[in-house]
């Protein structure tokens, strides 16, 4: 027996067909964006896929914009230290000029007032920002670092060792890259001169310290070329000494007790800017290394009735104090810890991933905040000598222009150089690093597409051929579908 099929059924059947037409034609308009997968239900293997690849590429594009600030913010570096550095050149040839014999006090005056401009526009150029962030504070980057005073203070005048001093007096463990290898400058109530090396007590005379120390290498102490050089002079460079101090040991933290001293310490006389601090006798006692002694009689008589004589100290120790010269000095407020800029996915590394360069990368460390000073380290300690140097200018110092002047100059220029090779090391890396995630990101880019694209000429063929049985369906539907009920009946 035949069926019959309803008007109400036949149109639903119609209309229910219509509409897969229509949402297969819908779906092939949205792979038509070049993805072939939108939602899980599309193919959840692949879709799987590609979310692991979206998330690499996310990483990706991360790293990238982490290396192109890192080479901006390192760009801005290298560009200041450049200028810093070619500032330096031309101060240090100041310096030269100014240890010429040749020269009056007028003449001192006017290159010291050179001078005293490049120190100034070393400082602005070490204030330098990039966008708000100071690139030389370390991480304190909205802070200016580096400030000139407008007044002059007391400052220890230290004597600053050239190298063959250095290798005579402190052997080959000193670090010559970023420290300044120094003694302070002491004065007799004779006005006398002499030198205080820090590392050990020992005091020298200052002709010793200038010249004498040769003479004593010529007459058989250890010869500089000898292999056990560093540890003779150890042995035996306090038989030269005039006289000694007692140095003041810190002790250990891990004993919980406060370190204080009961002897010398930089630190118990001068700031870490080399100050001299308020309300401090600048008075010290040195113990001679050979007492001033006489013979007295005793009163009594030997076996031959001779009077027995006896040998009395007159005077085992001296007072000193320190020298002191006035001048301008530099505060540093940044801070001595780094900015990381990571560049690659797993732990990070300290080392590498920095960008920045701090105050006590740039100027190092002298003898009033280096390790055995008991100062915090300033930030600004070449600069500060810098300023010594040109200080003594003014005072028409020629002698002091020419040894301790040029060394200053030469070992800040030297130090500037090094921060700025760190920084172009790390900037070379960076540039590898950046190539590195650039072809990366290709990769990705490529997997994804592989996974997920849409084959444009497939596409464009259903989409026509869908598209055509659309309007057929609609065409067709209008033909035997009745369109009122009077036309049905």
């Amino acid at each position: 027996m035949p069926v019959r099929m309803s008007s109400n059924q036949f149109m639903y059947n119609y209309q229910h067909s219509l509409n897969l037409a229509y949402q297969k034609q819908t779906k092939l308009f949205e792979d038509a964006d070049g993805s072939s997968i939108h939602r899980p239900s599309d193919d959840s293997v692949a879709y799987s896929q590609l979310l692991r690849y979206q998330n690499a590429q996310s990483e990706n594009d991360q790293y990238t914009r982490n290396v192109n600030n890192a080479l901006s913010w390192m760009t801005h570096s290298q560009a200041s230290l450049d200028h810093i550095s070619q500032i330096m050149q031309t101060f240090t040839g100041k310096v030269v000029d100014a240890g010429n014999d040749s020269n009056n006090e007028s003449d001192m005056v006017a290159i010291s007032k050179e001078m005293m401009v490049q120190i100034e526009e070393v400082v602005a150029t070490a204030n330098v920002q990039e966008g708000d962030r100071y690139l030389f504070s370390g991480q304190r980057d909205l802070t200016r670092p580096f400030t000139l005073s407008t007044s002059e203070v007391d400052r220890g005048l230290a004597k600053t060792l050239d190298n063959n001093q250095i290798s005579f007096f402190k052997g080959n463990n000193v670090d010559e890259q970023t420290s300044l290898t120094q003694m302070l400058t002491l004065e007799d109530d004779d006005g006398n001169t002499y030198y205080l090396d820090t590392s050990d007590g020992n005091i020298y005379t200052k002709e010793f310290v200038d010249n004498g120390y040769k003479d004593a290498i010529a007459l058989g102490t250890p010869k500089l070329l000898d292999t056990n050089y560093a540890a003779n002079t150890v042995s035996n460079k306090a038989n030269f000494r005039v006289g000694y101090l007692k140095l003041g040991i810190y002790a250990e933290e891990a004993m919980g007790v406060e370190g204080n001293t009961d002897g010398f310490r930089v630190s118990n006389f001068f700031d870490s800017r080399g100050v001299l601090l308020d309300g401090i006798d600048n008075d010290i006692t040195m113990t001679m290394q050979h007492p001033i002694t006489r013979m007295v009689d005793t009163g009594e008589l030997d076996d031959d009735d001779n009077p027995i004589m006896e040998e009395e100290v007159v005077k085992d120790s001296i007072n000193l104090h320190f020298t002191t010269i006035k001048q301008k000095i530099v505060d540093y407020a940044g801070d001595e810890r780094y900015i990381s800029m990571v560049k690659l996915n797993g732990a990070a590394d300290q080392v590498s991933d920095i960008v920045n360069v701090t105050g006590y990368d740039m100027f190092g460390t002298d003898i009033f905040d280096d390790a055995a000073s008991g100062n915090e380290r300033s930030g600004c300690a070449m600069l500060n000598q810098m300023l010594t140097v040109q200080q003594q200018v003014a005072n028409a110092d020629m002698e002091w222009a020419s040894s301790d002047g040029i060394t200053v100059a030469r070992v800040t220029s030297s130090t500037i150089t090094y921060a700025e090779t760190k920084v172009g090391t790390r900037a070379q890396l960076y540039e590898s690093f950046k190539t590195m995630l650039e072809r990366q990101g290709d990769n990705i880019l490529e997997d994804i597409t592989n996974v997920s694209a849409t084959d444009v000429a497939k596409l464009a063929t259903d989409l026509m051929t869908q598209q055509m049985l659309y309007n057929l369906s609609l065409s067709m539907g209008g033909r035997i579908l009745p369109q009122t009920l009077a036309d049905y009946l």
